[in-house]
């Protein structure tokens, strides 16, 4: 039992019409703000150039609280990210960094010192 626990503790259980839907949290790729729901968004297993989005009836502060423990940053208001999905980051207006979905989200201020901090750990040639 205790081995299944410890298989577990890198799942989620995302609430879906007729039950649970099961996911890698390391597969996730970034969630995003809508209101009161979020939007977790992942790639698609079938498709890599596709992602796949959920909506769950949570909002992103509820989401950043179980995510940031397995180091997920919000680095906007609206967006929690996975950072070993980080494609690019670019000194343009501000700061802006690029996902491997494409999406492009500028980076909150007082959120810089965070990512140059992962940027540091990034081997550079």
């Amino acid at each position: 039992m205790e081995r299944i626990k410890n298989m577990m503790i890198s799942k989620i259980a995302i609430p879906i019409l007729n039950g649970f839907e099961i996911l890698n949290i390391y597969e996730i790729i970034r969630c995003e703000a809508n209101g009161n729901y979020c939007k977790i968004i992942s790639p698609n297993i079938h498709d890599a150039k596709q992602t796949e989005v959920r909506i769950v009836s949570r909002n992103l502060k509820e989401i950043c609280s179980y995510f940031s423990k397995k180091g997920f940053i919000r680095i906007h208001h609206s967006h929690l990210i996975n950072p070993i999905y980080i494609k690019k980051i670019l000194k343009s207006e501000g700061g802006t960094i690029e996902m491997v979905d494409g999406i492009k989200i500028r980076i909150t201020q007082n959120k810089e010192t965070i990512l140059n901090e992962i940027f540091d750990n990034v081997p550079k040639i």
